[in-house]
């Protein structure tokens, strides 16, 4: 389900769920929570987007290789996506149909320029990965509200009073992470009936 909540917003759930009132606008406004807030959100936008395999974020696309570099033990060495924030899977034309079909692969530093890579023996390779996504509009409300309870739990101990706050927003922030891992499983047919091979390049 699509997200209508701004930043701001996003930023006050977070904010009630530890019971501290709400700001106005977290870009202008010079409050201790604003600030805090604006600290930690990028890092809890990258933390909860590494958090689950999110269908809104989900690309599948052909992976650039490193023609001239090799890893010892691999077949082929391919560049790390740079708008990756978390990879799942190596795949093919064939085995993005079939779940068996699967291809081991490692990341590690490229041997030559010293940038993250992705070694694997698969040819012609495909990235099936979590991408940066940071327009809210993108988001669904999963992930609103799982990016809610890590907000909460980042600025907790700065904010509130209250010893037990972390704690309970870190429980609330795994369970809702953990029902939108099942969410994101369930929401999607791909078999050969049904779906063919495809590359998702939505941003």
């Amino acid at each position: 389900m699509p997200n209508t909540l701004g930043k701001t917003e996003i930023c006050n759930t977070a904010l009630r769920r530890i019971g501290i009132r709400p700001i106005n606008n977290v870009e202008s406004d010079t409050s201790t929570a604003a600030t805090e807030l604006k600290s930690v959100w990028s890092l809890a936008v990258h933390s909860v987007l590494r958090g689950a395999e999110w269908n809104f974020a989900r690309k599948i696309t052909p992976l650039a290789e490193l023609a001239f570099e090799k890893a010892l033990g691999w077949d082929y060495l391919y560049q790390y996506p740079n708008d990756c924030v978390a990879i799942w899977a190596i795949e093919n034309e064939n085995s993005i149909r079939n779940s068996e079909a699967t291809y081991r692969w490692e990341l590690m530093l490229s041997p030559n320029s010293g940038t993250l890579a992705i070694a694997t023996d698969c040819p012609h390779a495909y990235g099936r990965y979590t991408s940066i996504v940071e327009d809210p509009t993108l988001w669904d409300t999963q992930f609103v509200d799982c990016l809610g309870w890590r907000l909460a739990m980042d600025v907790c101990q700065r904010l509130a009073s209250d010893t037990g706050l972390f704690t309970k927003c870190n429980q609330m922030y795994l369970s809702s992470l953990s029902a939108a891992q099942t969410a994101n499983k369930t929401e999607k047919k791909n078999d050969e009936e049904s779906q063919g091979f495809f590359i998702n390049v939505r941003g």
